[in-house]
């Protein structure tokens, strides 16, 4: 069974492709299809809007069954912000400190889009933590979201799962293994080990500093997927 999964984060369609192994799947990528994607607008609300709105629409384009992801970071202090607007938040006024940085606005046609989206990243964590600055302890509250969607061929959405990940804004950046929010982020399951007796000596670990199979145990998108992999399983037969 082929399943398009339309992103072009590198990071996440390397994520899905470690999660169907086993299946009797395989995942096409853009470049796979050999022709530019059609634009969605992600002018959804929620994640879920966004995830079903893009999987219908890759779905009709692709001819295949197609499984969309819309995810991001909900931090508490911050209203739930920057939610549906995490992979570009450093371009949104929406009131949060943040340094001047015009960069990742040209950086799409100067630099590639790998180059650009790091560009973007790093933005995007200059900005959490200006927007967190002098919060401490529990006000760095947050959580990773995500929703896969996946469509029929006609466009139908035949299943849509959450995924979560709790955790907490760290201070510095540390990590090389992830993306996005990743460096800062200090998921509950690393923070816990703070209070086994075991675990003294050992810092715990931002999302970016775990190896593959440890992020995908702990990871929103690792739960989204656990999630959809039965239905996955269904239809490949």
């Amino acid at each position: 069974m082929e399943v398009f999964f339309a992103t072009t984060n590198a990071g996440k369609l390397r994520e899905l492709r470690r999660m169907v192994e086993g299946l009797p799947v395989r995942v096409l990528s853009p470049e796979d299809l050999g022709r530019p994607l059609p634009e969605v607008v992600e002018d959804g609300r929620t994640f879920r809007e966004n995830a079903e709105k893009k999987a219908t629409a890759y779905a009709r384009f692709s001819g295949a069954h197609a499984l969309a992801d819309d995810s991001g970071l909900c931090v508490d202090a911050l209203g739930g912000a920057p939610g549906v607007y995490s992979a570009r938040w450093s371009e949104v006024e929406d009131g949060f400190a943040s340094p001047a940085c015009a960069l990742p606005r040209v950086a799409d046609r100067e630099l590639g889009p790998e180059l650009a989206r790091a560009t973007r990243d790093e933005a995007n964590n200059d900005k959490l933590l200006a927007a967190l600055e002098g919060k401490e302890g529990p006000a760095r509250d947050a959580a990773y979201v995500a929703v896969l969607a996946l469509a029929a061929p006609d466009g139908s959405v035949l299943a849509a799962v959450e995924g979560t990940c709790r955790g907490r804004i760290g201070h510095v950046r540390l990590g090389k293994n992830g993306f996005g929010y990743d460096p800062l982020f200090l998921p509950a399951a690393e923070l816990d080990l703070l209070r086994a007796p075991r675990a003294a000596g050992r810092p715990p670990r931002t999302m970016a500093e775990l190896d593959p199979a440890e992020k995908d145990a702990l990871s929103h998108r690792g739960a989204a997927f656990r999630a959809l992999r039965p239905i996955l399983e269904q239809l490949a037969r």
